[in-house]
């Protein structure tokens, strides 16, 4: 047995079983918006922590041109797509469930926040899908012209082209999937002409099981990682499928790689990744590894692109420096550029755009860096 088929069949117990109950309740389908979340779904057990189904809006603006006026002049339109998503009720349930049920004081029950990098990354998908690669890139968000230079806006642009294009997305330290759920359910309405697998690596097993019973009751198809692409719930035909294995870069036996994917034997339009990634930067020394790991989860031939979202303050002070420094030992490409705080500009109803996970633990309005990388092909 490889060790993907020991990490497919790792999650697949727990992964049965919240199925089964979301078939019964909901069939899969979005609940009506008058319900009130989050709701509670499992009050917690031995084999399952608690559980509450929640509603997140991933909402952004994006500037457009105004039809009336013949100037060219822009206007922000409100973007959203509301998430369902399967998670712990906080971080102390959940560290309470593994100390005194689980009696693992030791476990780390940060996967279980919804964290502000992942909104932004979020929020940075769903702008970039809408994104014009032939304009001035003013539909987007961040203002290319005063933050890079003309190497570094071209980066970027080629960045968001390949997130536009790739037919297989991977959020590498995932936790709750936000940013790789986000992306799935707004692709499979924004680009309805490419097939895509949206693969989530996560070395938490309750957190992948998290992860695909949203991507469940979110309508997503979810298949195991395989070379016969074998559908669990969804459309016959899905246009966007999600999987999801364990992964630990600092493990031997669990540290996956491209070759791991088995993207080759599936019918898509290329062989291509691109990596979503938030909050993976908390230790200098590690960052060798991490850049291995990125490159690895690439196509050894063609390369390709990576988006991290991290803390403008960072966590460990001097890890992006050393993970520049990595990447670029390995001959990669990085340009870091602030990602703009949400406008509080309204949406329906006079709702802002900003939700509670836009505060960081330090009680602070969030602020974001987007790094993106590239790697060329061999």
């Amino acid at each position: 047995m490889t060790k993907m088929s020991r990490s497919v069949n790792a999650i697949a117990p727990l992964l049965a079983i919240l199925l089964t109950n979301f078939a019964q309740a909901s069939s899969f389908s979005v609940p009506p918006m008058a319900t009130s979340y989050p709701r509670q779904l499992h009050a917690g057990g031995f084999s399952l922590p608690p559980m509450v189904e929640d509603l997140i809006p991933i909402a952004t603006s994006i500037k457009t041109a105004s039809a009336a006026d013949s100037d060219s002049h822009t206007e922000d339109v409100i973007l959203q797509k509301d998430l369902l998503l399967v998670r712990p009720p906080d971080m102390e349930s959940l560290w309470e469930w593994y100390a005194y049920t689980k009696k693992q004081t030791e476990s780390d029950p940060s996967w279980g926040r919804i964290w502000p990098t992942a909104l932004s990354l979020a929020r940075f998908t769903l702008q970039s899908l809408h994104f014009d690669n032939d304009s001035d890139a003013s539909t987007i968000d961040i203002d290319f012209t005063s933050k890079l230079n003309e190497q570094e806006c071209a980066l970027v642009k080629q960045a968001i082209k390949a997130l536009q294009t790739t037919s297989h997305i991977i959020e590498l330290g995932c936790g709750l999937g936000l940013a790789g759920l986000a992306f799935a359910v707004s692709a499979a309405t924004e680009s309805t002409n490419i097939k895509r697998t949206v693969t989530f690596l996560d070395r938490e097993p309750y957190a992948l099981h998290c992860v695909m019973a949203s991507a469940a009751i979110n309508n997503l198809a979810i298949a195991p990682i395989s070379s016969e692409q074998e559908m669990v719930g969804g459309t016959i035909t899905p246009l966007i499928v999600a999987r999801s294995s364990i992964d630990d870069w600092t493990s031997t036996d669990k540290n996956i790689s491209y070759e791991d994917l088995q993207l080759g034997a599936l019918d898509y339009e290329n062989e291509q990744t691109l990596i979503l990634a938030s909050d993976i930067l908390y230790e200098p020394s590690s960052m060798d590894s991490l850049a291995t790991k990125l490159r690895n989860l690439l196509h050894p031939n063609d390369g390709g692109y990576i988006l991290i979202t991290d803390p403008e303050k960072e966590r460990t002070t001097g890890c992006r420096s050393a993970l520049v420094e990595s990447v670029q030992e390995m001959g990669g490409e990085v340009v870091i550029l602030p990602i703009p705080q949400p406008k509080n500009n309204g949406i329906a109803m006079n709702k802002s755009v900003l939700v509670e996970s836009d505060v960081d633990i330090d009680g602070n309005l969030a602020k974001t860096v987007l790094i993106v990388v590239h790697f060329n092909g061999a």
